[in-house]
């Protein structure tokens, strides 16, 4: 079994210290004390497995400063010193770009320490760590597991946690949905070649990528389906920090996506239920509804509205069969997903093949949300009301609002945007109703198509001869004589509000839906 040592690693782990590593060294090299020195050739007073601590201050005035400082890290690394400390905010903000890239053509460790830590309590911590290795891999352990569960407060987790696990394994790391996309990433790994390699693969798998040796881990945390991929350019990440680490960052994962499912679908079967109660009317406790509302952002006994909502099968592009199992699935994403950018509240439950929904009949947000509506969404909005016994009719007139601007094209409809003869059209969209109208004009479909439309144009322009003439490119007087041409051949007069009614309600019923 390897010893276990106190190295470079568990500095860096030390959070109230913030220590970072500026270069491409190994972090797993082993200390044994730390020491500032200031004075030239300062191996001759170093052991090896050191770590020289250093404000820059040597090099101050220097001519050939970045010479010199090359030349540091050559005799240090010929020493056998360990790390290379530099405190920063004395002699430069910044560790020297010199010193850095010195650092990464030998593969040396250069760290940064803030200008608040004394140099002091970096040597005592290394001392008093140094001579006690009976617990150190438990301590490892302990503050990597602490390292990395930070993230879980983040406002992304995932891609927290990814570049905490590439900054601790210097590797760079990559988390892949089920699809190929990336969800989170940190480094400079080939992504797509990577993803090439984990096409159609499951389990654990090893490989490598040109120079890049990766291990990669299927993982379904919440049901979800991912890849998890670490990569490095100079080992297959065996260090002893390694395993503990993806083993505890794959653990996080699945109870950030484990959790978030979890939330998700708790609140999206209360919302579902709370909207089912207010569509049937019958509500046994109507102060927890209220109470309810006023939590979800509607306020207190405010004035809601009912909506009604489906979509087409070609909605989106048909691509919402890639990312949801039924087209209500991915129609309710997609609008959740809208009325939080709009700032909307909004509430949803999916009832036979329609979304049944409220909103606040008051809110500014309801025309930024409808305008963002994708193409092949109906969705039709009830009258205002604050009765919330009164639901049941309400998802009635929404249902109809949403036949009627299915009807007349339009994303949207509300219930007092609909006039009489659409919300009796909407209220009996069936195919009776269609072959009544379809008999209705007969004489003009089988025989006379042409001045079918032209009977369109006629009432779209309200019934006005020179509105028509304008319209149709035609002389008035040709407007008059296919007005009289269709009276014959209808056997009806245009002039009559009973027959203009019948027509009207006809050519609405023609229209393809």
């Amino acid at each position: 079994m390897e010893t276990e040592y106190f190295r470079l690693v568990d500095l860096l782990l030390e959070q109230d210290l913030g220590l970072t590593l500026e270069s491409d060294g190994d972090p797993n090299v082993q200390l044994v004390s730390a020491h500032p020195i200031e004075i030239e050739a300062p191996s001759r007073w170093l052991e090896p497995r050191t770590l020289m601590l250093t404000t820059g201050t040597r090099f101050i005035g220097q001519e050939k400063a970045s010479l010199a400082q090359r030349q540091l890290v050559r005799e240090l690394v010929d020493a056998g010193v360990s790390a290379l400390g530099y405190g920063v905010g004395v002699a430069t903000d910044t560790v020297p770009r010199a010193l850095v890239d010195e650092a990464n053509r030998h593969h040396f460790a250069v760290i940064s320490i803030p200008a608040q830590v004394r140099f002091m309590d970096v040597v005592s911590r290394v001392a008093a760590a140094a001579k006690t290795t009976d617990s150190m891999l438990l301590r490892r352990t302990l503050q990597m597991q602490n390292h990395l569960l930070e993230a879980m407060a983040s406002p992304a987790p995932e891609a927290d946690l990814v570049a905490r696990l590439a900054a601790l394994l210097r590797s760079s790391v990559v988390l892949y949905s089920e699809m190929g996309d990336v969800v989170a990433s940190a480094g400079e790994a080939p992504l797509h070649l990577i993803r090439a390699q984990l096409r159609g693969r499951t389990g654990r798998l090893r490989f490598r990528v040109g120079r890049w040796a990766v291990s990669a881990y299927s993982i379904a945390p919440g049901g979800q389906n991912y890849w998890f991929a670490v990569a490095s350019k100079r080992h297959e990440v065996p260090d002893p920090l390694a395993a503990p680490a993806v083993e505890v960052a794959l653990r996080l994962l699945n109870t950030i996506e484990r959790s978030r499912y979890r939330a998700t679908t708790e609140n999206r079967a209360i919302r579902a239920a709370l909207v089912r109660t207010l569509a049937s009317g019958e509500i046994p406790d109507l102060a927890a509804v209220v109470d309810r509302l006023e939590m979800l952002r509607f306020g207190r006994q405010a004035d809601l509205r009912m909506v009604s909502l489906t979509a087409s099968k070609t909605y989106d592009g048909g691509r919402w069969t890639l990312r949801a199992d039924t087209l209500l699935d991915a129609l309710e994403q997609d609008v959740v997903d809208l009325a939080h950018d709009s700032r909307l509240p909004l509430l949803l439950a999916q009832v036979d093949r329609e979304l049944l929904g409220i909103v606040p009949a008051t809110s500014s947000s309801v025309d930024t949300w409808i305008q963002n509506l994708q193409e092949g969404v109906a969705c039709g909005f009830s009258g205002s009301f604050n009765d919330l016994r009164t639901g049941h009719e309400r998802v009635r007139d929404a249902q109809c609002a949403r036949r009627a601007a299915t009807r007349s094209g339009s994303p949207a409809k509300r219930f007092e945007d609909v006039g009489i003869s659409d919300w009796l059209l909407a209220g009996r969209a069936d195919a009776s109703t269609s072959r009544k109208a379809a008999h209705q004009l007969a004489p003009l479909i089988d025989d006379h198509p042409d001045l079918l439309d032209f009977l369109r144009n006629y009432f779209e322009n309200d019934l006005d001869v020179s509105a028509t003439a304008t319209q149709c490119a035609l002389h008035p007087n040709t407007v008059r004589y296919r007005i009289k041409k269709i009276e014959d051949i209808l056997r009806t007069s245009l002039r009559s509000p009973a027959v203009i009614t019948e027509i009207h309600l006809s050519l609405q019923c023609l229209t393809p839906e």
